[in-house]
Parts: C-alpha cells; sequence; structure tokens
C-alpha cells in the first residue's frame, strides 16, 4: 500500500485501505483499537465489542445453540470436533458479496471460531481475487500483543501497533506495581482458580494464567500456554484462595442461568470450598474477558488484583458491572435494565442472496432455543396442532427430552415408557436428524381429521428435515386430542421411506 507520507502509515489514501473481514472477536477488537474500524467490511456471529461492529454484516454461524445447556453444547461440539468436520457454518454468498482482501482468523482452537481451514474453503469462491489470510495463534500473553502487531501490519498501520501495545505494557506494569505496593512479605500470593466452563467443570491456561499473575495471583488448575484441562469435580477447587466464574462466552447474565441449572451452588462440595465460605468467588464477564484474548486482557488483569487483594477493591471500577461477588449475583442478575441471558444468532444479510441452511440460523426468523419448563395445561390448550410440533422440536434442538416427552399424548408416554428412553430412542435412529442444530426443518399446514376421513380430534403435520450433508428426511408428526377441551398432542411420528 502507497501511503501519504513515508513516515506514518496511518495516514494511507482512502482507496487503498484494506478491506478487512474479521472472524474472531479479539481481531475485530484489536483492529478498533488500531483506529481501523472504518476498515471492516464484515464480522462472524461472535464479534461485539466495540457495540458498533454489532452494524456489520454477518458471515458465520454456529453449528451448535448457543443458548443450549453448558453440557449439551460441550457434547455437541465434542462430537462435531471427533466427527472432523467444521463447528461453524460460513456464508460463503456473504463473503464474495463484501469482496474482502484481508481475512483475519484463528488457528489455535477449533472449537471457538472459525479456522484457518475453514476460510481458505470459504475463499475458494472468491476466484482469482488477491486475499491475504492473517492467521493468530494466541496462547500467552506474548502471543496476544503478538498478534496486536499482525493486525496492525494486515491494516497497514505498524505504527499504531507499536503504539497500542507500549500502552498495554505500561498498563500491564502499573497494575503489577500497585499489587507489589499492597503485598504483604512473608504472605503467600493468594491461589486463583477460574472456571472457564461449569458442565463440566473446566480450568484455564493460556494467557488467562499470566493475568492472574499480572493481577497478584497464582494459578491453579491451569498453567500460562497450557489447554484448559476437565475437573473431576468440585473438590479439586479445594486449595483456591479465589475462585472465578467466568465460562467461555458467557456474560454474568448467562452464568447465572448456567449455575441454576446445574445446581452447582447447591452442591455441598461446592458450598464447603474454603473461597466459597470466605467470600471469595467471584463471577465475571468471561464473554469479553478472561478468555478473549484482545486488549481486554489489562482489564481483566485489573479485576484479578480487585478481587484477590481487599485494598485494591474497587479501585479500577470494574466490581459491579464487569464482576460481581458470588453472593450478589442474584440482585445484580435482578436490576432494572439487566441484559438477557440469551444470546442472539444473526443471520446473513438477504442481500447477499440465498445461502444453504441459513433459515434455520437467522436471528430474523428464528428465535434462539432456550430451554424452559413444559407449558401448562392452560397455555397448551391455544396451541394447535401446527404449534405443538413446532414446540417439540425446539425442544429437541437443544436436546431438552423432558419438554419434548410432556407433548406426547399419555398413551404415547405410556409406550415410550419415559423421558430417558425417549431420548435414546430419538438419537439412535433416523429420527436423530431432528437434533442437529443446523437442519433446515420446515412444517407443513397440518391436515385435519375431517380431510383424513376420521374424527375432527386428529391431525397430521408433515415435517422436512434437511442436514448440511444435503440428506433429506419426511416425518408425519400424529396428533390427537383426548377430548373437545383437551390440548393437542402427539400420538405418534412415522417416516415416510
Amino acid at each position: 500500500y502507497r501511503t501519504a507520507s513515508d513516515g506514518d502509515h496511518s495516514a494511507m489514501e482512502p482507496s487503498r485501505e484494506p478491506r478487512v473481514l474479521s472472524l474472531l472477536s479479539a481481531t475485530t477488537e484489536i483492529v478498533c483499537r488500531l483506529g481501523m474500524a472504518h476498515c471492516l467490511v464484515g464480522r462472524s456471529h461472535g464479534c461485539d465489542d466495540p457495540e458498533f461492529v454489532t452494524t456489520l454484516p454477518v458471515v458465520t454461524a454456529p453449528k451448535v445453540d448457543p443458548n443450549a445447556p453448558s453440557a449439551v453444547i460441550d457434547a455437541a461440539v465434542r462430537a462435531q470436533a471427533a466427527a472432523g468436520g467444521p463447528v461453524y457454518h460460513i456464508f460463503n454468498a456473504s463473503v464474495e458479496a463484501l469482496r474482502p482482501n484481508v481475512i483475519i482468523t484463528q488457528d489455535q482452537c477449533r472449537i471457538c471460531a472459525v479456522t484457518k481451514d475453514d476460510v481458505q474453503v470459504a475463499c475458494a469462491s472468491l476466484g482469482d481475487s488477491a486475499v491475504q489470510i492473517v492467521t493468530v495463534e494466541p496462547k500467552t500473553l506474548s502471543d496476544v500483543l503478538g498478534d496486536v502487531m499482525t493486525v496492525a501490519q494486515a491494516c497497514c498501520v505498524p505504527e499504531r501497533g507499536t503504539r497500542l501495545v507500549r500502552h498495554m505494557k505500561a498498563r500491564l506494569d502499573v497494575v503489577r506495581a500497585t499489587v507489589a505496593e499492597v503485598a504483604i512479605p512473608g504472605i503467600e500470593r493468594p491461589k486463583v482458580a477460574h472456571l472457564e466452563w461449569i458442565a463440566p467443570i473446566m480450568g484455564s491456561g493460556y494467557w488467562i494464567a499470566e493475568c492472574v499473575d499480572a493481577g497478584g495471583g497464582e494459578m491453579i488448575c491451569g498453567k500460562a500456554g497450557g489447554n484448559s484441562a476437565t475437573l473431576d469435580g468440585p473438590e479439586r477447587l479445594q486449595e483456591a484462595d479465589v475462585i472465578i466464574l467466568a465460562p467461555c462466552g458467557f456474560s454474568i447474565e448467562r452464568t447465572k442461568v448456567e449455575l441454576d441449572a446445574t445446581n452447582l451452588l447447591a452442591d455441598p462440595a461446592f458450598l464447603a470450598l474454603p473461597a466459597v465460605r470466605a467470600a471469595r468467588c467471584f463471577v465475571a464477564d468471561g464473554n469479553k474477558y478472561f478468555n478473549r484474548s484482545s486488549c481486554g486482557v489489562v482489564e481483566t488483569a485489573e479485576m484479578v488484583a480487585e478481587m484477590c487483594h481487599m485494598e485494591l477493591a474497587g479501585l479500577w471500577g470494574h466490581h459491579g458491572q464487569r464482576f460481581v461477588n458470588l453472593r450478589e449475583l442474584d440482585i445484580f442478575c435482578a436490576r432494572s435494565g439487566a441484559p438477557a441471558s440469551i444470546k442472539s444468532v444473526p443471520g446473513p444479510e438477504a442481500s447477499h442472496g440465498p445461502q444453504p441452511h441459513a433459515e434455520q440460523i437467522s436471528g430474523a426468523t428464528i428465535q434462539p432455543f432456550a430451554k424452559r419448563p413444559p407449558p401448562v395445561v392452560a397455555e397448551r390448550m391455544t396451541m394447535g396442532p401446527e404449534d405443538v410440533v413446532k414446540a417439540q422440536l425446539a425442544a429437541l434442538q437443544v436436546a431438552d427430552f423432558d419438554t419434548a416427552f410432556e407433548f406426547n399424548s399419555e398413551q404415547n408416554k405410556a409406550r415410550l415408557s419415559s423421558a430417558a428412553k425417549f431420548g435414546s430412542i430419538v438419537r439412535g435412529t433416523s429420527f436423530n436428524i431432528l437434533l442437529d442444530g443446523i437442519a433446515v426443518i420446515t412444517t407443513a399446514q397440518p391436515v385435519m381429521g375431517d380431510q383424513l376421513g376420521s374424527e375432527n380430534n386428529s391431525a397430521s403435520v408433515r415435517i422436512d428435515a434437511v442436514a448440511p450433508s444435503g440428506q433429506t428426511s419426511r416425518f408425519y408428526f400424529d396428533l390427537g386430542k383426548s377430548s373437545a377441551d383437551a390440548p393437542w398432542a402427539t400420538e405418534g411420528v412415522r417416516i415416510e421411506c
């Protein structure tokens, strides 16, 4: 790129500035911190900081519902990874329409975001267009700082990258110096456990261990540059002086929902932990901090310092905003204006044309599925046959077999015997396509009993399911009402051969 002056690469001619497509939330934030937000032409579904970037076109979507329970997400992602396929969907038509000449992705964790291999497949649709694929692979704090320079170089503003890295290092040095001021000679640093996931319980490592070190703590259940390890129970947290609950991708509000659902806070082993009994357990924003390899590593270190050292509580202003004490969690999440715990999944731009399977993951037409209690009889009385089928499918797609089971008739429940048996049948037969979070599932208008040559208290709803592989299956849900004033219920499902 030609610059306006040989000495300042930040004054490029607008016509020669890069068209950047960032597929990692951390690098999107870095691009903006470099003052190059105007060069972004698109983003991944997970890019949300600064808020401005949520106005950009989205070119990816998860193949696993991000609002499913964490145990379901973990099982689904592990199965997807074991199968060898991509964990994310890329809207190739959108990539082509946006005409990027710089695409930033990562190659550290195929579960966390789109990988370089995924991008190279998508770039095949760009033909002979010259596209620079920039790959980051952060594992340590030095890697994170190095990624700032890598992104700056790709954006043709290396001087800004140098300045930003210098600024981040200076702020981290301030944290270290402040911690040293309040450290008591002869007293060991507090041992800190950061939980990156709740079901199963997982520790952390990577750059987070170094953020903990900068904040005056000593990480346990993880090490600098190391992978997140699955723990065999809360007992592994016995030696922790401070526990930080900040699951990857979860806001504070979402973490509360997950804690309630897993009953971790009612587990005697967890409640007996020294850190919990001493009120040294905290819940932090694990979406924008801790697990995100961005400029937010500085704020992460500051938060750790506030949590570990009572003398520093409130110093950087993070308490009550980016983290709270576990004992404050309920009232914090009940505050007026608290954001929803459900994460929306935006779909592709309609102007980019048709894209395979886009309907199932478009936030404009499909509401995120979240596990919820089965509807009471009064609610079900307002539901028609198609409504019942759609609700049953929504429950199946988050593996909520208890709710899906409740939409069956009493006779069908008796045949199936239990929700657990029902779940094993769905998983182990041709019905398992209904569990695919990205399969395109459409319902036809119900055929009522009088059209079937039977009583009006019966109906049939046709379902067509198309998997990402192209496999198509057709099902017929047969529904009935035990009486005129009873709700519709599924009596059986037929598969068209």
